[in-house]
């Protein structure tokens, strides 16, 4: 299995799909591979079954405010068309605003996986 996406700035990620407990979210996301962990909204997670409130677990992150502690959660499953990972490490951190985009694809779900960002091709490829 290989998917590949052509790359735009920055590079956006569409129907990325997250399950939970409760059920399942589809949301566009940016591929960020300096970011350690997937980031996803509280709102978001709520949604598909978890409290981030009563999440066992607290990371540190660095924001542009300083550093701050947010809830870490493992998600049920996380898929990019075809490339789906399970159990997912996930912090809960709103990121800002930036047209529909609802969170940050980190190394937490890239690691499951071979990845090329090809830019003088142009492509995004996972398998």
């Amino acid at each position: 299995m290989s998917v590949r996406f052509p790359i735009s700035i920055p590079l956006l990620l569409r129907n990325v799909k997250i399950v939970g407990p409760k059920g399942f979210l589809t949301v566009d996301m940016i591929l960020d591979t300096g970011a350690a962990l997937t980031a996803l909204s509280w709102s978001d997670l709520k949604v598909i079954g978890y409290d981030p409130a009563v999440a066992p677990e607290r990371q540190e992150i660095i924001t542009a405010n300083g550093i701050i502690e947010v809830p870490k959660l493992s998600v049920e499953r996380i898929a990019v068309a075809d490339a789906e990972a399970t159990e997912v490490e996930v912090i809960c951190h709103d990121i800002p605003e930036l047209a529909g985009v609802r969170g940050l694809l980190g190394l937490s779900f890239l690691k499951h996986f071979r990845t090329v960002i090809d830019y003088e091709q142009g492509y995004f490829e996972i398998s």
